[in-house]
């Protein structure tokens, strides 16, 4: 995954919050990604700071407060609707979340959240993008 700098402009954002060694997923209760499992995450407010956005969205979708994150990569996306058939590039920037705090619970359009270990994905249909983040924060926590 290639480090992308972070822009102002960002359409969405992505939190990562690890505990114990397993990552904090929401399971998708609308489209796109409906039932799939990511980040917790969403679409930047228009004049918001992706960090603020990272902070609120995690905070909307799980009930995780959160004050400080740092940022790690922005994924683009190719995307199209029915209603704009031309592919557009979304840019989510992804952030780490350093001082989580309270229980997670499903709210706002995450049907579910789970507490999962890399091991334990395999069993869930997960984004490619965030095993793929995963996997690299799984090799920096270990060394």
């Amino acid at each position: 995954m290639a480090q992308i700098p972070l822009s102002p402009d960002v359409d969405g954002v992505s939190a990562v919050c690890i505990r114990d060694g397993a990552f904090l997923l929401v399971e998708r209760g609308r489209e796109p990604s409906k039932g799939w499992l990511a980040f917790p995450g969403g679409r930047r407010e228009d004049g918001e700071a992706p960090q603020t956005a990272a902070i609120r969205e995690l905070f909307e979708e799980t009930g995780i407060r959160a004050t400080e994150v740092s940022y790690l990569n922005t994924v683009v996306f190719d995307y199209s609707t029915p209603e704009f058939p031309a592919p557009k590039a979304y840019h989510l920037a992804v952030f780490l979340v350093h001082d989580a705090t309270g229980d997670a619970v499903a709210a706002d359009d995450a049907a579910a959240v789970h507490w999962l270990t890399l091991k334990e994905m395999a069993a869930f249909d997960v984004t490619e993008s965030v095993l793929e983040m995963a996997h690299l924060l799984a090799k920096q926590f270990k060394s």
